[in-house]
């Protein structure tokens, strides 16, 4: 390998090592409500099954 490809992968397996694990989430996690109404859900649903 040259210089570079070989410079690189050690910069990307570095950024590996140091990443953090992502938080786990709490049990009593519930997502932000949409705002959509039952209706326009299931339009939209409709819309991408087909």
């Amino acid at each position: 390998m040259n210089d570079k490809t070989s410079a690189a992968a050690r910069a990307a397996a570095n950024i590996t090592e140091r990443a953090t694990p992502p938080k786990p989430v709490p049990r009593n996690w519930k997502p932000d409500p949409c705002l959509l109404t039952r209706r326009e859900i299931k339009a939209l649903i409709a819309e991408n099954i087909g």
